[in-house]
This record gives structure tokens, C-alpha cells and sequence, in this order.
């Protein structure tokens, strides 16, 4: 009679489990650009890897001085992703449109798909559209993730409504150089804007600020 041999495969998943929880998560370098500006607006920033997407739009607006005022969604390859429920008042989300929760996935095991078609769009097609560009795994994680380490020229204010209405007020006012020139602001509603200047450590104040524990 054949002996029959039965193995106890929990250990096996017990230590793939281990395997993984030892696995060093790497942080990643991103490169955000906001689409169709002229000057380009761009932040390049550190992140974890452990974040989620909903994370990562927290960063993002952070990073150009916006304030979730609008609905958003991620586009990872070919594949969105967005917050379970829309924003108070809003209309409520088809939940078999094939869209995915944006708060369980995180960087890491999006890794793949951030080299290919990676964009967050906000305010949907009225908004801004922001181009995610994976620049860098780092294998040796940072305490300090998320963090801003460079980049260029304000956030465009919301109250703009999108980047074309914002291209066109940029035009009107270099093309008005007695404005400029008799210290009239740009914007109204926020006296002390400016296109030209950004705040990095205010940014990565405002960062630490949201995960303190990071």
C-alpha cells in the first residue's frame, strides 16, 4: 500500500510571510508635473513606498498649495483609482465603473505599473491634470519620506479653474507691465501670489505636519 505523505505547508506560508515582512519597502523619487504649463510647474519629491494612493494625493496637493476641494482619481497604467465615496455634495460614484479604492494600494505594489501611464487627475476634466513620473527606486528607506526636494514656479490657485484659464491670466498680466510695474496683485482674492515663487520648506513643514509619523 503507498504510503501517502502529508506536509504541513503552514510553515511554508508562515515564512513567506516573514520573508516579506523582512523585505525592505524602498522609498521612490517622483516627479510631478503639472500638464500643459508654460513655464513648466514641477515638483520632484521623496515618498515611501508603505504609502497608499490616497497618501499620495494628500502630497500632491500639499505640493502645490491646493486643498482637496475637488474630487480626484488616479490613472496607474490602465487602471483608476479613487476615494471610496465622493466628497460631500457630490454626486455618488458608480461602483461598478471598474474604478478601484485608492486607499488599498500602495506605492509598492503599484511599482510596475508607475513606469508606464501614471497621472492624477483633479477636478475631473475641468480641473488639473498632473503627470507622475517614476524617476528613481531607492532601496534604502528614509525617515523623512514624504519630502519635496526641488522644483519650480507656484501651484496654480484653484480659483483659476484649470490650467488653461491659468495660462491665459499669465499672458494678461506679462502683457500688462503697468499693473506689474504699480504693484497691482495678480489675483485678488490672494494679494501676495506670485507664478515665479514657491515654498519648499513651508511644503515639507506642511508634510511632516500630515504624517508625523513618517
Amino acid at each position: 500500500m503507498a504510503r501517502v505523505i502529508r506536509g504541513d505547508f503552514r510553515q511554508g506560508r508562515q515564512a513567506r510571510k516573514d520573508t516579506d515582512r523582512q523585505r525592505e519597502i524602498p522609498d521612490y523619487r517622483l516627479f510631478f508635473s503639472v500638464n500643459f504649463s508654460d513655464p513648466p510647474i514641477w515638483r520632484r519629491v521623496l515618498i515611501s513606498g508603505k504609502c497608499s494612493l490616497a497618501d499620495l494625493h494628500r502630497v500632491i496637493q500639499a505640493s502645490f498649495g491646493w486643498s482637496s476641494s475637488a474630487d480626484h482619481q488616479f490613472l496607474v497604467g490602465k487602471i483608476f483609482y479613487r476615494p471610496i465615496s465622493p466628497l460631500p455634495g457630490r454626486v455618488e460614484y458608480n461602483r461598478d465603473d471598474g474604478c478601484r479604492d485608492e486607499t488599498a494600494v500602495t506605492l509598492a505594489e503599484l511599482e510596475e505599473g508607475m513606469s508606464f501611464l501614471f497621472t492624477y487627475l483633479y477636478d475631473g476634466g475641468q480641473g488639473w491634470e498632473v503627470e507622475l513620473t517614476l524617476e528613481e527606486v531607492i532601496s534604502s528607506p528614509s525617515s523623512t519620506c514624504p519630502r519635496v526636494v526641488d522644483g519650480e514656479r507656484a501651484g496654480p490657485p484653484e480659483v483659476v479653474g484649470d490650467i488653461h484659464s491659468y495660462q491665459d491670466l499669465l499672458y494678461t498680466w506679462e502683457s500688462d507691465p503697468v499693473r506689474r510695474s504699480t504693484g497691482q496683485p495678480m489675483l485678488r482674492d490672494d494679494p501676495a501670489f506670485s507664478p515665479e515663487t514657491w515654498d519648499r520648506e513651508g511644503i515639507n513643514q506642511h508634510l511632516a505636519h500630515i504624517f508625523p509619523s513618517r
